[in-house]
């Protein structure tokens, strides 16, 4: 049971797979023949490409495609089959037609990859299970995925609450070590290229990542007293890293002195404090462990000492800035508090959070056919990806048929599909992990071809199913290992001790992944092309996230806004963010400028830190604001960034406000009831940094090109 506990996510699904195919290869085995139940498994595990961890509801949309997609396939297969003009026709069509699915986002990978895998269990059909027609093998691969998809919706169904800890626990963890890692850039402990504003928004990235999952699988369970406590936990959490965002602002203005060193080193601490709690929730969340104890209050009572006992000299005006930073801290202190308290009650708690407010937040779901007409132009990257894959997967087809070991062309074709992706870095990457994992699956067959059990044989088989599922999005290396043995293991299967395809194997690796690094250069999508679009979609949701936030006591409903542009900003700056990653291994002469994407990239997250903070302080420091001046100023601001974010000229300013040349000077905060000189000057600097952001983002852009 502990050992089970110990999964992640991806391992119980690894592990449904594996059984999920090998109850379709029983069953239809059972019903209908052992031919039957081989072209099953074929249909399973093109169906399985699909089966990743979702809720129930979101099963059946998603595997019951690829079941059919692969029977059609395999058809269209088996009657171009003795004619090589035909089949490498159709697979340069097919090829097209399911990286268009691409269109629909990266949910759709899996869906797209299932009709080329199904070409290759077609294609090797006649080498495992021998002749059959090309419309009964088709109704068997049809019937397999058919079965496999009722499969996964009943497995789905029974993992749905431990799908949910796991991904509660994930999020959990990614915020844990966004603290820890936050906590060492507050106390100067990363220096070299990990102090890059890059690499801190990598972690951003991941948080994102994690907090996603856990909103697809919390907000879509069923209401009950347990999903609305999991339900709370998620939006702490993403509170929690509105806070975290919001406490980069000015810790840099501490200086390096002794005293700024001692006052970081006791804001680092806190910071640390907190992740050791996450930490201990996670294992609360997903072990059962017991929760971890805390207390605001002694919390603050600790920070307020190891603050107080730094020897600052006199008069020394950092110690403003230190009791508003005290303070910031202190909410999440508050917040963390509440998200263990909320935890530790078991009685059912109403809540505001209907399915309905919180649908907007859930990853997108369905096919429209209207998402296929942006990509109907050679401008689009997943066009020329589609048009650049069939290129390729055909010509490695006709290679593989007239090379001298041409008993195997689609291993060649398989593996430029596996490696050839949509950008360079991506393909580099596949390149080199398949070249390594399919050495050392070749090692492996090498053991497993002095074993002449069949029943031990298909256990390996099974076993690397489920491996090769879920690895293939985590360590690559470990999937293409899984890979060759299934590819291997086929023949022992049918042939114990028969000599292994190793050398033709080895050989359709190297030559496939040479070829799919040749076309990533053919029709390709550098990042600087993706620029302008990444641009406009990346200010037009700052701007209406600003418009949002900028707002005095929002209502509900602009509330529920709030949180809704602040996740497609996120999502936007996430992917600058990637481009960035991407175009770091293409060639020097189309590669976007580092100082320039890393400026867009610093100004675009220090604005959404002082659009938090504006909203966090209207929210939470109400009590100690000037209402008339807050009012006043919020819609001026507001008015000043969105017209900078959208492009439109300046159309006055507030003749009260200081001029934004004096935004970095802090006011007093010790002893100051009056809290309204800070949200005047966070107002400033969000004008400063929507210029400033604008300003990079058009330095990224080619002439002609800005918006």
């Amino acid at each position: 049971m502990k050992l089970l506990q110990r999964l992640e996510a991806a391992h119980l699904n690894g592990l449904s797979v594996a059984l999920g195919v090998t109850a379709t290869h029983l069953v239809v085995g059972a019903l209908f023949g052992e031919t039957a139940g081989l072209a099953a498994v074929g249909g399973a595990v093109c169906a399985s490409l699909t089966d990743v961890p979702n809720p129930p509801q979101r099963v059946l949309p998603r595997v019951l495609p690829a079941a059919l997609v692969a029977a059609l396939v395999t058809g269209l297969v088996g009657l171009a089959d003795g004619s090589l003009v035909a089949t490498v026709a159709l697979v340069a069509v097919v090829t097209f037609l399911s990286l268009m699915a691409l269109a629909w986002g990266l949910r759709a990978g899996p869906l797209s990859f299932s009709p080329v895998l199904a070409m290759v269990f077609a294609m090797a059909w006649d080498r495992t299970a021998g002749a059959t027609s090309p419309l009964e093998h088709a109704a068997w691969v049809g019937l397999g995925g058919c079965v496999y998809a009722g499969w996964a919706r009943a497995s789905a169904v029974v993992l749905r609450h431990r799908l949910r800890e796991l991904a509660l626990a994930g999020a959990l963890r990614a915020t844990e070590q966004r603290l820890r890692s936050r906590a060492q850039r507050i106390a100067g402990a990363v220096g070299g290229a990990d102090a890059s504003i890059r690499a801190s928004i990598a972690d951003d990235v991941v948080l994102a990542d994690a907090l996603q999952a856990a909103r697809d699988q919390v907000f879509a369970a069923r209401r009950s007293a347990r999903s609305r406590r999991q339900t709370d936990l998620v939006l702490g959490l993403i509170e929690l890293r509105d806070l975290l965002l919001a406490s980069r602002l000015d810790t840099e203005l501490l200086g390096q002195d002794f005293p700024g060193r001692q006052w970081r080193a006791a804001l680092a601490d806190t910071l640390r404090h907190l992740a050791d709690v996450l930490a201990a929730l996670a294992d609360t969340v997903a072990l059962g462990a017991p929760l971890p104890e805390v207390s605001a209050d002694a919390w603050r009572a600790q920070l307020a000492a190891r603050l107080a006992d730094v020897s600052a000299p006199g008069g020394d005006s950092r110690t403003h800035l230190v009791s508003a930073l005290q303070s910031r801290l202190g909410h999440m202190l508050d917040d963390v508090s509440a998200m263990v308290a909320r935890q530790a009650r078991q009685d059912d708690v109403d809540s505001p959070w209907t399915p309905e407010k919180l649908a907007p937040f859930v990853s997108p779901e369905g096919w429209p056919l209207a998402a296929l007409k942006p990509h109907l132009t050679l401008q689009s990257g997943v066009m020329r990806h589609a048009l650049r894959s069939a290129l390729a997967l055909s010509l490695a087809y006709a290679l593989g048929a007239v090379l001298p070991w041409a008993a195997h062309p689609f291993w060649l074709m398989l593996s430029v599909a596996v490696v050839l992706r949509g950008n360079l870095e991506q393909t580099l990457s596949r390149r080199n992990e398949r070249i390594i994992g399919t050495v050392q699956g070749c090692l492996l067959v090498l053991l497993l071809a002095h074993v002449h059990s069949v029943p031990a044989l298909s256990l390996c088989f099974i076993a690397a199913v489920g491996t090769a599922h879920a690895y293939v999005n985590r360590r690559y290396r470990v999937a293409a290992t899984a890979a060759t043995l299934m590819a291997l293991l086929q023949p022992l299967m049918l042939d114990p001790g028969s000599d292994p395809a190793i050398v033709e194997r080895l050989a359709d690796t190297l030559i496939g992944a040479g070829l799919a690094w040749l076309f990533s250069f053919v029709l390709p999508s550098w990042e600087r092309a993706a620029v302008p679009r990444l641009a406009t979609q990346l200010r037009g949701a700052l701007a209406r996230h600003a418009a949002n936030m900028l707002r005095w006591m929002p209502s509900a409903e602009e509330q529920l806004a709030q949180r809704l542009s602040r996740q497609q900003a996120y999502a936007a700056l996430a992917a600058l963010a990637a481009a960035a990653q991407r175009t770091r291994v293409e060639p020097e002469s189309v590669r976007l400028p580092e100082a320039e994407i890393e400026a867009a990239l610093s100004h675009g997250y220090r604005l959404m830190a002082l659009l938090g903070a504006v909203q966090h302080q209207v929210q939470r420091r109400t009590a100690r604001l000037d209402v008339a001046r807050a009012e006043t100023a919020l819609p001026l601001a507001r008015k000043a960034c969105v017209d900078v974010l959208k492009g439109e000229p300046a159309t006055g300013t507030d003749p009260a406000e200081i001029p934004d040349g004096d935004a970095g000077a802090w006011p007093e905060h010790l002893g100051q009831h009056d809290l309204t000189p800070w949200l005047l000057r966070r107002l400033r600097l969000c004008r400063i940094e929507a210029r400033e952001f604008v300003a990079a983002l058009n330095r990224l852009q080619p002439a002609g090109e800005q918006t």
